[in-house]
Order: C-alpha cells, then sequence, then structure tokens
C-alpha cells in the first residue's frame, strides 16, 4: 500500500471541516436543547482518517449540559476554526512569497 503524502493545505481543509460540523453539532444542540426527545449531536473522528473521517453522530448517553458549557463549547471552535484560517493565510502568504515576481 502506498501512501500518498497530504499537503498543508489538504490538512488544513480538512481541519477546517471538521471544525465546521462541530460547529453545526453545537449549535443544533443549543437550538434543540428544550426540544422532547431531542439526542445530543457530537462530532465523531475515524483516527484513521484524520480530520477527513469526521462525521456528525447523535449520542443518547450524554446528559444535557448547561447552555453556558455549549456556549464555551461553541466560542472555542469559532476560535479554533479562526486559528486555522489564519494558519492557511500564513502558509499561502509564505509560498507567495517564494514563488512571487519579488523573490531573491
Amino acid at each position: 500500500m502506498t501512501i500518498l503524502p497530504v499537503s498543508v493545505i489538504d490538512q488544513i481543509s480538512a481541519a477546517m471541516s471538521a471544525k465546521s460540523l462541530e460547529h453545526q453539532a453545537i449549535a443544533s444542540n443549543i437550538a434543540n436543547r428544550d426540544t422532547q426527545g431531542y439526542q445530543r449531536l457530537k462530532v465523531q473522528f475515524d483516527r484513521a482518517m484524520g480530520y477527513g473521517g469526521a462525521h456528525i453522530t447523535t449520542d443518547p448517553s450524554t446528559a444535557p449540559v448547561s447552555v453556558e458549557e455549549d456556549l464555551v463549547a461553541l466560542s472555542t471552535n469559532v476560535g479554533r476554526y479562526q486559528a486555522l484560517a489564519r494558519s492557511l493565510g500564513r502558509y499561502f502568504s509564505i509560498i507567495s512569497a517564494i514563488t512571487g515576481p519579488n523573490r531573491g
């Protein structure tokens, strides 16, 4: 089995997609916290696939948490997504500096 190298762009893109899924799950948990029979959502990661293997599942075993805890989780997730976006921007800046017309 040949393992192909994964580019930085692919890794950051997959991580951003996973964080986007996590945002959807947390937002749904907040919006539906008073809905009768609602099962909280969580993001499941397939370790073999890295971030690219993330998907949303229900978690019937999880007891409801306070809205404050959900809001902290949402805020933390937003910060992580923004950090990934900044990393991608820095990566493109480096590539531009290396390949741009003013190099060297």
